[in-house]
């Protein structure tokens, strides 16, 4: 049983890009949470999308009050943990701490990653995608 999902960069830009008349992307996080669901955001991840989309307050805010959401906190053993995994990547100058916070969020949790864009996540075949 999925107890959440954690989203990656694409999947919160997609979520903060989402217009308001259409709003399949809320329809679906809806559903996340009356399933009991969890959408875990780490915290890189979030403020990398922050900076790349500009997000309009009330976006931003509509997503960190999503009864679904919890924001997960970078602590110094998670850095280090994270850091650890990290360096078992096939390409580790080219992890970022986005994805290298999600994946580790991932694997621990045994969540799917959330993405909008699965083949950015080729080398983490020990990961399960769910495509929003």
């Amino acid at each position: 049983m999925i107890g959440g999902y954690v989203a990656d960069l694409t999947a919160v830009l997609r979520i903060l890009a989402d217009d308001r008349k259409d709003g399949r992307i809320r329809v679906a996080l809806e559903t996340i949470a009356e399933d009991g669901h969890t959408l875990l955001l780490p915290v890189t991840t979030l403020v990398r999308a922050g900076i790349i989309a500009e997000p309009h307050p009330e976006q931003l805010m509509w997503l960190y009050g999503f009864r679904a959401t919890q924001v997960a906190d970078l602590s110094r053993q998670e850095g280090f943990r994270v850091m650890a995994q990290s360096r078992f990547a096939s390409r580790p100058d080219e992890v970022t701490e986005h994805d290298a916070q999600t994946a580790y969020l991932a694997m621990m949790r045994g969540w799917p990653v959330l993405t909008a864009d699965p083949a950015r996540w080729t080398g983490y075949e020990h990961l399960e995608l769910v495509q929003v």
